[in-house]
């Protein structure tokens, strides 16, 4: 039977077929212990683990209890299932898969560590936070924490022992992390008093391990305003001592949690540091770093949360394929063309407009997800290069993570949320009740396009930073990767127009990228205010290539004679997948970049007045 949360099959293929890691990355430099055997069984063990422990805490308020973190007095309650969850993840050793072994790590490549994440999070994304939070603190202390405190830190955190968070964002400031109010005064033994509030914490406080790591930004006293003056202090619920013993808490102080739309099972807390002023915190890295450490987590997150947005659609469409192959509704649309007398009614994967929905389903679950494994394939060829001192790969390689980080976090969840929407369309006014999953997906899909920097302001990062970096070299590598794979498709005959589609909107988005940077030096306002429309669609056209590369590995496929049937059916899927995307969304490419283009400012000659009288 297939699976309604995992699409192992296609997390395989891309890995393997598609980006070929068995051939680019394991067996050799730092994977050179690593072979695609010893993948497939860490695969399969993950994929069970998701479907038989992970998925049943999910939502579903029909036959489950509702899952949901709690607050009363003071102290948060996880749900009671994720409890043995939380203790059997961080058995499995599922904290750390891509980490280093001296950190308690396996040292599987990033790549895979997050396929595992896409499969977790398809069936959870509430419980996962609290985990997923906890990597993202350990690496920054491994990186930026030097300290005696540092090695037992590091211990607890990888194991799960201990959890972590991400402090930044305060009532007053939101994504203007400048205005920041949180203090800290040095002390004589070198410590720090913090004393400030946070909102928003995902994972903030809870019942899951007896102590929480919080990174937290704040202004040492006397230090500028803005972000230059900002500094990061390790902040934990519980003091402790290099040997990891608890001592007395340290005065954070959890004053609620937020009522939210989705996500219920995670604990978004307001924390109130220092409210009895005996809340202690270590400086991390050098004072008035803050902004450039954190930003360091903040990537790894935006990632991850783009791989949220793929793993959600992902879950999204087979349970909306299962729900149209088995709701019976309706003829067919042809016994009716030819008016044949008491038609049967047929399931609703029969209908045209169905099979539209699935089929865009598929395409983009199947392209965000390529997306941000992508992603993930040039970090593990990063490390290798630094690993081999090559400065010039390592360069090309960083530059590619760069430009691609908004389009993952961004387009990953924006069209995540698309796939979300239409499986509950595709399941009529039952997507609309709690009776199956896909609202509450839809639901916990909604925060994935607003934390770790909203989608607005990824597509200003592309546009004021990433697509100038090193002069334009960086943005045109990430054109000129796709050129080989277009060149190849061009001489497939099933692939021949999309490979021209992809290539002429690539140019394109080179071509609306130079516009651009004139423009912002005369006519600021138009490219501002067509940002986030040029993020989108310089990722249908990169996602665009992803899916010729998906294609083209699939048509070599069906024409070797090896290939069993239903492996033909897999490689067929993924041609007409491919089809579908690049002509439905790749196409549509160029008049939107033209219509980008036009000076048309309405958007800010509007008067506030006037939005509505």
């Amino acid at each position: 039977m297939a699976s309604l949360w995992i699409d192992l099959r296609d997390i395989k293929f891309q890995l393997f077929e598609v980006f070929k890691i068995g051939e680019t990355l394991l067996g050799k430099g730092k994977y050179a212990d690593y072979d695609i055997d010893t993948c497939n069984m860490v695969l399969d063990q993950a994929a069970k683990f998701a479907e038989q422990e992970i998925a049943p805490t999910y939502p579903d308020e029909v036959h489950r209890k509702p899952v949901e973190a709690t607050w009363k007095d003071g102290k948060v309650t996880t749900p009671e299932a994720y409890k043995r969850l939380y203790k059997l993840y961080c058995e499995g050793g599922y904290m750390a898969t891509a980490d280093q072994p001296e950190v308690g790590g396996q040292g599987f490549p990033a790549i895979i560590g997050a396929a595992l994440a896409n499969m977790f999070l398809s069936c959870n994304q509430a419980f996962l936070m609290y985990p997923g939070l906890t990597h993202g603190a350990a690496r920054l202390m491994e990186d930026y924490f030097q300290n005696p405190l540092r090695n037992i830190l590091l211990e607890k955190m990888y194991t799960g022992e201990w959890s972590g968070t991400m402090c930044l964002t305060e009532p007053s400031a939101g994504s203007d992390v400048g205005a920041l109010k949180s203090t800290a005064k040095k002390n004589a033994d070198g410590t720090y008093s913090i004393v400030g509030t946070k909102c928003f914490i995902s994972s903030g406080d809870h019942d899951l391990t007896p102590n929480i790591i919080h990174p937290v930004l704040a202004r040492i006293e006397g230090d500028p305003q803005g972000t230059k003056g900002i500094s990061i202090f390790m902040v934990p619920k519980i003091r402790f001592n290099e040997k990891g013993e608890l001592g007395e808490p340290n005065d954070v102080q959890c004053g609620g949690i937020e009522s939210k739309m989705g996500i219920h099972g995670n604990a978004t807390c307001t924390l109130n540091f220092g409210t009895d002023g005996k809340c202690i915190g270590w400086l991390m890295g050098e004072e008035r770093q803050g902004m450039p450490i954190m930003f360091h987590m903040m990537n790894e997150e935006r990632q991850g949360v783009g791989m949220m947005g793929a793993s959600l659609a992902g879950a999204a469409y087979l349970h909306a394929l299962d729900y149209a192959k088995q709701r019976i509704q309706g003829a067919n649309i042809i016994e009716m063309a030819m008016k044949v007398e008491n038609p049967k009614a047929v399931p609703i994967i029969q209908h045209p407009d169905v099979r539209r929905m699935l089929l865009k389903m598929k395409s983009v679950s199947e392209g965000i997800r390529a997306l941000c494994l992508f992603c993930y394939f040039c970090m593990d060829n990063e490390m290798n290069a630094v690993l081999s001192g090559n400065e010039e790969q390592k360069e090309y390689w960083h530059g590619m993570i760069e430009v691609l980080t908004p389009l993952v976090k961004s387009y990953g969840t924006e069209m995540g949320m698309t796939v979300c929407d239409l499986a509950v369309q595709t399941y009529g006014g039952y997507g609309f009740c709690r009776e199956y999953p896909v609202e509450q997906m839809m639901r916990d899909q909604k925060i994935n396009m607003i934390y770790e920097g909203t989608n607005g302001i990824q597509a200003m990062d592309l546009l004021g930073r990433k697509l100038g970096m090193k002069k334009g070299l960086y943005f045109m590598n990430v054109i000129g990767i796709t050129q080989e794979a277009i060149a190849e498709a061009k001489g497939i005959d099933v692939l021949k127009a999309e490979a021209v589609i992809v290539e002429n909107a690539l140019n394109a988005c080179a071509e609306t990228a130079l516009a651009f940077s004139k423009m912002l030096r005369t006519v600021p306002f138009v490219p501002l205010i067509g940002a986030a429309d040029y993020l989108n669609c310089l990722s249908d056209a990169f996602v665009g290539w992803l899916h010729i590369r998906m294609a083209s590995e699939a048509a070599k496929k069906i024409s070797d004679p090896a290939t069993g049937e239903q492996d033909k059916a897999f490689y067929r899927g993924k041609i007409e997948s491919a089809k579908f995307f690049i002509n439905r969304i790749t196409g549509l490419v160029i008049p939107k970049l033209e219509n980008l283009k036009k000076d048309e400012q309405s958007a800010m000659n509007i008067p506030e007045e006037s939005f509505a009288v």
